[in-house]
């Protein structure tokens, strides 16, 4: 085609296109509108029509462009890394559950703590502290190496075995412990939990074991147990008579630059002082200070001499044994090889840290190895699903479906109203006109007559002649059936889209906490507010400020009422009164008294520090009730773990004590005498029980009797001339302690009795009373809950606390949580938006079907209830057949008035109809598609109060979008679990019951009494043992089970099984690790004990000042000494031994073939039950609701609609296209025959 042919054609094309722009009229054959209105009002009401549909067809697309809707995907088939990527794109939303629930923490926590090297050295181990005894050890003076040093390093062993034991445990139980999750972390807060694990595992095992050493240390030491090293206490014999003397140890001790004394049984973990080596040193003076002033030839670097080996090993620092020639000083036998000095290798702990502080600090780790793997915890989870969700604007086939169910109906409801606003305009325009023209009629009465006019002739399905009555008749009937069934039909969506709920979600970012309690109060079952910081210390949110009793803070521990007794006459043994004199033994009741205040406020002050330290950890953030709540959960099981854990420790060492029969320099249990060797024709000392009263504490524990003032004529056994209200003496400074009442100083008189006894019979013998005794005021009732005859028992069973002073702080949590945004779902049956797409769609798509259903029904009803005759049915059906194939064959649904003469013109037309089925059939497919298999639209299912059976069902469903959240988020393990232990027979035998031992405790052989030693431990082990699975079963109830949605019956099994076993283990291996600490400490310090049985004594002459001697028992069956083996032993009888202390011999010992150690370790439990209740559990978690949501794909009701609603806008937007593409072909067709033509005639005129 050449340039002029082209350019022709262009200004053709667009000639013609103005032309039928300017022409275009689409009401020409209305068959409502074209009677009624002239061409120009036709062809204006076009104009307006397109308009109107332009202006539609805009607003439905911005509508949709703009509409944010909430898109739920969820998939089967994805990687931990496509897992990642989403959780950061999606953190709020997505949901991930676990195939497998439970997960034990070693699946994906590995730790490796690495010890001091001190700890793995030869140091510790028995060749090196064997070589450090020496047989005449306490011969040495108490600042000499020689005395203490195999002691020390024992005390040095126990702390390194205790540290290892300790962790062993402690990890045992934590790799024991579940992880339960219904939903898989991500990798940011799984990092955050396990920090949280670990940390809370460290600090749990360290603040046990530093609170049990400071009882034991405490305990020890106020009870002024003696020690066979002659460190604290020294025994002196008064030549040619019965009487015992006891004499403190007194050490230097030194603050800032200057020296004070230091007195042994009452400050024990003070008095200290440098040791070293002075070999030729005598017997130091009595009741005074040694003088150490003199160089000694060698000072040991960092070793410090104390009162008890267990206290001044931890005073000291390891300096020494990085040295060589220090080891080599401190190896004291040449024939054992000496173990090389520690190399100085990088350490946390410096040369001149001390060993308590290491201890205290860290249990000699000096790091731990923390290995976590999310990998494996996501392969253990072995997610099969997952779901997210996420706001966003329709996507473009979702958009192309609403303008295109929206077209529909602009196009039929613009059809009608279009031409009738034009028709009116005109009739309104011509009243104006011819105002003044009286013929024509009112405008109102033209608008009524024309309205009844078309409402009785009202068709839109006229036929194609005008003139056939029966077609005019059935399209009438056909209008008002489609009326008819259109407003059914747009009754019926009206109901169903105000029923129909749709889900909708909403975010509101980086909400404030007015704002997040305020939707916490509308939407607190759907909202999920993810913390950007998911654990946070306790420290930030709450403070916990007990109130002690008042004695703790009161004068009466203080230097202005100790003065009281400063006697120096009774400590330097001028006068002589009765141990058991108020004024002889009452510093040890006070100085107790204020140890264990500021024990038990140390001990609560470091669980507060360490409680203060954990970490709450919520993903999501908690409501001010679930808050609340939560806090005050976990400060209840923290009261009643550090008081059940401190009672415990002290009742067990309190026991230990008492049953193994410890010597106390106030000899309230026991006594002195001696026996006469018949080998040796000497006379040896021994100890023997003393009775309080007519109470023996051999055989009890409860031994009282009043306490007072006594003349120093008498006796142990005499009754007190002044009883002092409310005050007991015991057998053991504990048990007088706990005995007593503090009512004596509530009252002014009684606090003048003591003043006026303390000179009685002493008139003349002691320096005058502190001027400040007198000044002190007694205690008052009502600043406390106790009554004034409470005993201190149960007040220390309460830590002396008064109240626990609380405050939580919601405020601080939220922002320390500070969600970045919260986003919730509402329910909403009515939704104006989706309402009008909804109608318009559903309009045009059933109008379209009512126009080709209606008027053949019609038509085919009419003929039907007219037709008379009845042919053949086999001629009816061959006809039908053929009409039916030659009306699809020859269907044309653009015919016109030229077409129909014109062959070629009709075939273009029934051709076009073809194509437009086509396309018709694969829109209709593709819709089909996108509205059922490729669907993205979701439906929320609400299940109200489900069942247990339902939860569980659903659960096993693996449905990623399942949230049947508690009602009660925490519940107790006393509603689901019950645990009982099976005892072991030998605690309800005979030898278990005092009667029984009493008896044999009246033979005074040895057998018998070692054997009472071993029933009277019996029925103490099996009583402690009773109570500390008791203390331990009440706080395991107490705890609560945290979970936020139920678990299933599988996890819940799981779950329960693992609480069991952690409570198992943990019991048993912390009574046995506490005991065996226990008695070590007895060992390591050589306390000495009734029976001699570790330590034996000996008489000496005038020049070691009668001061009685110490060697250690050595076992000739199994050739060793107490003094650096706990595992000597004697036998007794033939399941009997005996040991270094009775609890050794006991545990040595066996009973029906069983170790009694073995039994003690576990409890005397041989075997423990549980019965779980998940009915229970499940009634109290109560969900009331569970609710998700799935993919509502192949939907036949939502095909359908959807279909519908594409349906009229497609066969518009299809016919439109169709018919005007057959117009241009057509026109292109004449245009290009015009120019054959012309070339043609062209050609032949040249």
């Amino acid at each position: 085609m050449s340039m002029k042919t082209s350019k022709h054609f262009l200004t053709a094309a667009r000639s013609a296109l103005i032309r039928n722009v300017r022409e275009l009229n689409l009401f020409s054959n209305d068959p409502l509108w074209s009677p009624t209105l002239n061409s120009f009002e036709q062809i204006l009401s076009t104009r307006l029509f397109l308009f109107f549909i332009t202006i539609s067809l805009l607003i439905a697309i911005i509508y949709a462009s703009l509409i944010i809707q909430t898109h739920t995907v969820i998939l089967q088939n994805f990687s931990l890394s496509k897992i990642e990527s989403l959780q950061s794109q999606y953190p709020t939303t997505i949901n991930i559950p676990c195939t497998q629930v439970s997960i034990p923490y070693y699946k994906f926590i590995k730790l490796s703590p690495i010890f001091h090297q001190i700890c793995s050295s030869e140091f510790i181990h028995e060749p090196w502290i064997s070589s450090l005894f020496l047989s005449n050890a306490t011969n040495y003076n108490i600042f000499d190496f020689h005395t203490f040093t195999f002691a020390q390093f024992q005390a040095l062993a126990l702390l390194c075995h205790t540290a290892k034991q300790a962790i062993f445990d402690g990890y045992q139980i934590f790799n024991s412990t579940n992880l339960v999750t219904n939903y898989l972390f991500s990798r940011v807060e799984f990092n955050e939990i396990v920090d949280g694990l670990v940390m809370n595992l460290q600090n749990n095992i360290l603040a046990n074991e530093n609170r049990t050493a400071r009882i034991i240390s405490m305990s020890i030491a106020q009870n002024r147990i003696i020690s066979a090293l002659r460190t604290n206490i020294y025994i002196q014999s008064v030549y040619l008579s019965n009487i015992f003397i006891t004499y403190n140890g007194y050490y230097l001790k030194k603050n800032g630059t200057a020296w004070s004394v230091c007195q042994c049984p009452l400050e024990s973990d003070r008095c200290v002082y440098p040791a070293g080596a002075f070999y030729n040193w005598t017997m130091p003076p009595l009741a005074i200070p040694a003088n150490v002033h003199l160089p000694p030839p060698y000072r040991i670097p960092g070793l410090q001499t104390g009162c008890l080996p267990l206290e001044s090993i931890r005073q000291s620092t390891l300096e020494c044994l990085y040295d060589q020639s220090c080891v080599d000083i401190l190896a004291i036998q040449p024939a054992i090889s000496h173990p090389k000095a520690l190399p100085k290798v990088s350490s946390q702990f410096s040369l001149n840290t001390t060993i308590g502080f290491m201890f205290d600090k860290s249990l000699f780790i000096e790091s731990w190895q923390t290995n976590t793997s999310f990998e494996d915890y996501y392969t253990v989870c072995a997610p099969r699903s997952l779901t997210y969700n996420y706001q966003g604007r329709f996507r473009l086939p979702s958009i192309i479906t609403i303008c295109l169910s929206a077209f529909g109906g602009f196009v039929i409801i613009w059809h009608m109203f279009t031409p009738a606003i034009v028709h009116l305009w005109t009739l309104i325009k011509r009243k104006k006109e011819s105002v003044s023209n009286s013929s024509i009629q009112p405008i109102n009465k033209v608008i009524t007559t024309h309205l009844h006019r078309t409402i009785r002739t009202f068709n839109l399905f006229p036929p194609d002649d005008e003139n056939d009555e029966e077609g005019q008749r059935v399209g009438i009937i056909s209008t008002r059936f489609y009326i008819l069934f259109l407003f059914l039909g747009f009754l019926i969506l009206g109901f169903y889209t105000c029923l129909s709920e749709r889900t909708q979600q909403f975010t509101v970012q980086t909400p404030s906490l007015i704002e997040y309690e305020h939707l916490q109060s509308l939407y607190s079952s759907t909202l999920s507010c993810s913390c950007t910081r998911f654990s946070m210390s306790y420290n930030r949110i709450m403070s916990i400020l007990p109130r002690y009793h008042q004695v703790c803070s009161s004068s009466f521990l203080q230097s202005s009422w100790l003065a009281y007794f400063n006697i120096k006459e009774i400590h330097m043994n001028t006068t002589f009164f009765p141990v058991v004199d108020f004024r002889y033994g009452g510093p040890s009741f006070f100085y107790l008294l204020r140890i264990l205040c500021q024990t038990v406020e140390e001990t609560v002050n470091n669980a507060i520090h360490l409680f203060r330290s954990r970490r709450l950890i919520t993903l999501n953030t908690l409501s001010r009730i679930q808050f609340n709540n939560e806090i005050q959960t976990r400060l209840n099981q923290f009261e009643q773990q550090t008081i059940s854990s401190f009672i415990n420790r002290l009742e067990l060492i309190r026991s230990s004590i008492q049953t193994n029969r410890l010597v106390t320099d106030l000899l309230t249990t026991t006594g002195f005498s001696y026996l006469l060797n018949k080998q040796t024709s000497r006379y040896s000392p021994r100890f023997y029980s003393r009775n309080i009263g007519s109470c023996s504490c051999a055989i009890s524990s409860e031994c009282t009797r009043p306490q007072g003032f006594y003349f120093q004529s008498d006796s142990t056994n005499s009754k007190p001339k002044t009883i002092i209200p409310g005050l007991v003496l015991g057998c053991y400074t504990i048990d007088s302690l706990l005995f007593s009442t503090l009512e004596c100083f509530f009252e002014r008189k009684c606090l003048e009795l003591l003043i006026d006894m303390r000179d009685l019979d002493a008139i003349g013998l002691f320096h005058p009373l502190d001027k400040r005794v007198t000044k002190v005021q007694p205690l008052r009732r009502e600043k406390s809950r106790f009554s004034p005859n409470t005993t201190l028992q149960f007040i220390v069973s309460q830590l002396f606390i008064e109240d626990w002073r609380t405050l939580k702080n919601f405020t601080a949590y939220y922002y320390r949580c500070a969600p970045k945004e919260c986003t919730y779902t509402v329910l909403r049956r009515f939704d104006t938006a989706y309402m009008i797409a909804m109608m318009l769609g559903f309009y045009s798509g059933l109008s379209a079907i009512l126009e080709i259903i209606l008027p053949l029904c019609i038509r085919f009803l009419r003929q039907r209830w007219r037709k008379r005759e009845v042919p053949r049915f086999e001629t009816t059906t061959r006809r039908s057949f053929k009409e039916i194939y030659k009306s699809i064959f020859s269907w044309n649904l653009f015919s016109t008035e030229v077409s129909v003469e014109n062959n070629q013109l009709q075939q273009q037309e029934i051709l076009a109809t073809r194509f437009y089925s086509i396309l018709f059939l694969f829109t209709i497919l593709a819709a089909l598609l996108y509205a059922g298999p490729f669907s993205e639209e979701t439906k929320t299912i609400v299940i109200k109060s489900p069942s247990a059976n339902i939860v569980n069902d659903l659960y096993s469903k693996n449905i990623s979008t399942l949230s049947c959240p508690c009602s009660t988020a925490a519940v107790q393990h006393s509603k689901f679990v019950s645990i009982i232990p099976h005892h072991h027979s030998i605690c309800s035998s005979i030898y278990a019951t005092p009667s029984y031992w009493i008896e044999i405790s009246k033979k005074t052989d040895k057998v018998s009494t070692l054997l009472t030693a071993h029933y009277r431990l019996l029925t103490s082990l099996c009583r402690i043992a009773n109570r500390t699975i008791d203390t331990a079963k009440d706080i395991f109830n107490a705890q609560e089970l945290v979970t936020i949605e139920p678990i299933t019956r599988s996890s819940f099994r799981f779950q329960t099984e693992a609480l069991v076993s952690t409570f198992v283990s943990q019991i048993s291996a912390d009574y046995r690790r506490t005991l065996q600490f226990i008695i070590r400490s007895f060992g390591v310090n050589q306390l000495m004990n009734v029976f001699t049985s570790n330590w034996k004594l000996e008489f000496t002459d005038k020049e070691q000042q009668h001061v009685l001697a110490t060697y250690p028992r050595h076992f000739p069956s199994s050739n060793c000494t107490c003094a650096t083996s706990f595992d000597c032993t004697e036998s007794i009888t033939e399941n009997s031994v005996s040991g270094c202390f009775p609890f050794d011999g006991f545990r040595l010992s066996t009973y029906e073939n069983l170790s009694l150690g073995q039994l003690n370790d576990n409890l005397f439990i041989i075997k423990w039950n549980n019965e779980t209740n998940y009915t229970t559990y499940f009634e109290t978690c109560h969900p009331l609701e569970c609710r998700y949501t799935l993919a509502d794909r192949n939907n036949l009701i939502y095909m359908f609609m959807t279909v519908l609603g594409l349906y009229g806008g497609l066969i518009c937007m299809l016919r439109l296209m169709i018919q005007q593409s057959l117009y241009i072909y057509r026109w292109w067709s004449n245009h290009h025959r015009k120019n054959e033509v012309e070339i043609s005639t062209t050609n032949t005129r040249t």
